[in-house]
């Protein structure tokens, strides 16, 4: 009797076990990747940063930290994120100064709204937020905020399977790969589209008075818990189309510059200096509202030279403590790019994240007329050097164009990719897996 007492006990010991394992590896597979993706780099790091991006879709594709540390030597991360409010922000940014304290942080304006009781953000663009995050109670705190918006309480942020069960139809390969990106957070488009300019005229400096909303109460908290490090908050409005500039915009965003200074921050009003930075607005965003790398270079530059001058940065890049960590990580993007050209959907984007003095790009056209009937196609081409040959339809495989990227050292293969023109004259990717 006793025997067949232990054996059920061991048999029902392992279906829990087979169940728990089940049930996990469902919960891995369903949740949205995004957070992970993004913030896993930051989180499992050991180099200290100088400064912390933190913000919206617009800080997030608009500062690139590969671009700071091998122009600028600065060691940076962006934990930015699509749609993040300045709530969830603050629940990142207590969580990120527990890995790392840097000397100053970078926020977004873009998203800090003073409504009451208003999360300002998605359901989806909450989960991008914290889902990262690791399980304290700085995520409780932020998972009950986030639940008095949105149906499903705490369970659609703490329960993968609550919050994911329905995505079964969505999957895909990379669902099953847990990766994130060697980028340092950042998303940065290579896309080129016309982006409609603000009057140069609309610039004003007038203030208003806030009602007290969530989103500058948390701002506040922001700005407190700041000063609580010692860490220099810096208040940016990352240039962006007409439409952010709005006078009621511009006078929320100068008084949030104004309450930061006048509490130990500073800030950055790019609005009056696009002329004196360069953003082209023909060519310098990747879609009609965010900047893509060549905007994202303009303002990295500004802001570099601003961290420099006002906060006495140092360059790092012969340090061997920062360098022999930023050396590989950099290699590491290098090599995570070239698999992130199979995502880009038209050539201009494809050929541009391509670029590098360590590739040979060839673009191989049945039509070298047709190019200029793409937007951006020609600049890309003369910016980046790449050679362009007329070629048949037997080398570019049936395709109307095939783009070749080798490693100039050795002539060896990277990458290349077909397109086809739509019926705008577009180069559109017609290879995709």
């Amino acid at each position: 009797m006793e025997k067949k007492r232990i054996k059920n006990f061991i048999l029902s010991l392992f279906f829990f076990l087979l169940l728990f394992t089940a049930v996990f590896a469902s919960s891995e597979v369903l949740k949205r990747k995004k957070s992970f993706y993004y913030k896993d780099q930051f989180f499992k790091s050991t180099v200290p940063y100088d400064v912390l991006f933190f913000g919206s879709s617009h800080m997030h594709e608009g500062i690139d930290p590969i671009y700071l540390w091998e122009n600028y030597g600065i060691s940076s991360y962006n934990l930015a994120s699509s749609g993040e409010s300045i709530q969830m922000t603050y629940y990142v940014m207590r969580e990120a100064f527990r890995h790392s304290v840097p000397k100053a942080v970078v926020i977004d304006s873009f998203k800090i709204m003073d409504k009451e009781d208003a999360i300002n953000a998605e359901y989806a663009f909450v989960h991008e937020s914290i889902d990262a995050l690791p399980l304290n109670k700085n995520k409780l705190e932020a998972v009950n905020y986030a639940s008095r918006f949105f149906d499903g309480g705490r369970m659609a942020f703490l329960s993968n399977l609550y919050a994911y069960h329905s995505r079964y139809n969505e999957l895909n390969k990379e669902d099953f790969i847990r990766d994130h990106t060697r980028d340092k957070g950042a998303y940065i488009m290579t896309e080129i589209v016309k982006a409609e300019a603000p009057d140069p005229d609309s610039y004003i400096e007038d203030t208003t008075e806030f009602k007290g909303g969530d989103g500058v109460r948390y701002y506040e908290k922001i700005i407190a818990l700041c000063r609580e490090k010692g860490v220099v908050p810096i208040l940016v409005n990352i240039p962006a189309n007409k439409g952010n500039y709005t006078e009621e915009s511009q006078k929320r965003v100068n008084t949030l510059m104004k309450y930061t200074e006048e509490n130990g921050g500073m800030s950055i009003n790019f609005l009056p200096l696009l002329d004196e930075i360069g953003i082209d607005y023909d060519r310098d965003f990747g879609d009609a509202s965010h900047l893509n790398f060549m905007g994202a270079e303009k303002t990295a530059d500004y802001l570099a030279s601003f961290l420099k001058d006002r906060l006495g940065f140092t360059d790092h890049r012969k340090e061997e403590a920062y360098a022999s960590v930023w050396d590989e990580d950099v290699r590491a993007w290098r090599e995570q790019e070239v698999d992130f050209l199979k995502k880009r959907k038209d050539a201009v984007a494809y050929i541009f994240l391509a670029d590098d003095p360590d590739r040979e790009i060839t673009v191989l056209v049945q039509e070298p007329e047709s190019v200029s009937d793409m937007y951006g196609l020609d600049y890309c081409l003369e910016r980046t050097g790449a050679a362009l040959k007329e070629a048949s339809s037997e080398e570019t495989k049936g395709y109307d164009m095939k783009v070749e990227v080798r490693r100039r050292s050795d002539g060896s293969s990277l990458a290349e990719g077909f397109f086809n023109r739509d019926a705008g004259g577009k180069y559109v990717r017609a290879d995709e897996d």
